[in-house]
């Protein structure tokens, strides 16, 4: 009896020895590890918030930075193409001249700035142009209206003033005419002149325009020998703008 008690309070001693064994192991196993990864997870996420922050703040700087670069680089971009757009403008599409002479008066007048423009242009009639001749006797380029252009056959009374251009008068508004009539001057164009009839008949060849300067009798233009119907290729523009005074040009 005595050993069988011993025995089962060894057994029983086993048993809470074996379930205090398993209590302690299971609360070493089972709270250890919860503490350890809660404190690793506190800890981490106690480290993970600095860390983002710093690179975030890291990020933030160079962001900064690159941006304003950028934008500093854009308008220096703009700068230039602007610059660059305004060149090959002025080069290829407006010019600024100034008016040489007194052949314009009274629309234009001598050392006068003008602005012109052979942006898709094409010659009409009624048009202020400034053209180079190729020739040894005009270094400068000319001002001068295009009374008509090629195939229209323009005549002239030298006597009345009157100008026609294919059989229909021209309304000759901007024309400067002392005395209202037409004089000969020195290098005109015989070959278009009737002195019977006192009157000047071209017909302005292909490619060409015939132009007169506004003060009649004081122009060297398309009723001389030196300029005679001028070649379209040589047109520099077509004067758009009077810069002091400023006026729009008709």
């Amino acid at each position: 009896m005595a050993n069988e008690r011993d025995n089962s309070l060894g057994n029983e001693d086993q048993i809470s020895g074996s379930d205090g064994i398993k209590a302690v192991d299971g609360n070493t196993l089972n709270e250890n590890p919860d503490s350890e990864e809660m404190t690793e997870n506190n800890m981490s996420a106690d480290e993970a918030i600095p860390v983002e922050k710093m690179q975030n703040s890291k990020h933030q700087k160079p962001s900064k930075f690159n941006s304003v670069l950028s934008a500093f680089y854009e308008y220096i971009e703009v700068f230039a193409v602007s610059i660059i757009a305004v060149i090959l403008i002025f080069t290829f599409s407006i010019r600024l001249c100034q008016v040489d002479g007194n052949s314009m008066n009274n629309t234009l007048k001598n050392k006068e700035l003008i602005i012109a423009t052979n942006l898709f242009y094409e010659p009409k009639q009624g048009d202020i142009i400034v053209f180079h001749l190729v020739n040894e006797s005009y270094k400068q380029p000319l001002v001068k209206r295009v009374i008509a252009t090629e195939g229209q056959t323009v005549e002239i009374n030298m006597k009345t003033g009157v100008i026609k251009v294919d059989g229909v008068v021209y309304e000759d508004e901007h024309a400067y005419l002392q005395g209202g009539k037409y004089s000969v001057m020195k290098d005109f164009d015989t070959r278009f002149y009737s002195p019977e009839t006192g009157c000047y008949a071209a017909t302005v060849p292909e490619g060409h325009v015939f132009v007169l300067g506004d003060n009649r009798n004081n122009s060297n233009d398309s009723r001389m020998r030196s300029v005679s119907f001028v070649d379209v290729d040589t047109i520099l523009g077509k004067a758009i703008i009077r810069i002091a005074p400023f006026t729009l040009l008709e």
